[in-house]
């Protein structure tokens, strides 16, 4: 992978760029700014030597245009305007999807310290998050152990000594 400090003035926003136009005050924008001012731009924008365009981070390229920076890191690549364009929707496309009762958990954890917000999570979806958390660790119950001899169990935990 090449990385390379570009700067700001020299990347393109590619016209096709299927992606809605983000503006300051918009809570896309706005999620991205606060993570930024909070953690620094720790995500490289892709950029397409071959084009000038910018294939991955143009929402992220406009904030940092906007906060002041007048470079960026980039992974460079060098690609025709075909597999740029394809390669544009994957990065816009593929995301993962959640554990919710992991998430719930960490959010629940950030929450308490006051650092949930700054996740891209807000308010009300934060609290439903963990609220279907709690939920879903309740419909799970607690297996009553008094019920099971030790020889009915076939492992044992090598570092906390549990039966399963």
């Amino acid at each position: 992978m090449k990385i390379e400090k570009k700067k700001i003035s020299e990347l393109n926003s590619a016209s096709y760029n299927p992606r809605d136009d983000l503006r300051p005050g918009d809570p896309d924008y706005e999620k991205i700014k606060q993570s930024i001012q909070q953690f620094g731009f720790v995500r490289p924008i892709v950029w397409n030597e071959g084009t000038g365009n910018i294939v991955g981070g143009d929402q992220s390229h406009k904030v940092l245009k906007d906060l002041g920076y007048t470079e960026v890191d980039c992974v460079v690549v060098n690609i025709d305007d075909k597999r740029e364009k394809a390669l544009n929707i994957a990065l816009n496309k593929i995301s993962g999807r959640w554990d919710m009762e992991k998430l719930a958990v960490l959010l629940d954890e950030l929450a308490l310290e006051g650092l949930a917000e700054i996740t891209g999570f807000v308010g009300k979806e934060i609290e439903k998050i963990i609220l279907k958390g709690e939920q879903a660790l309740e419909e799970i119950g607690e297996i009553d152990l008094e019920k099971f001899s030790n020889e009915a169990f076939e492992h044992k935990c090598p570092r906390c000594g549990f039966l399963y």
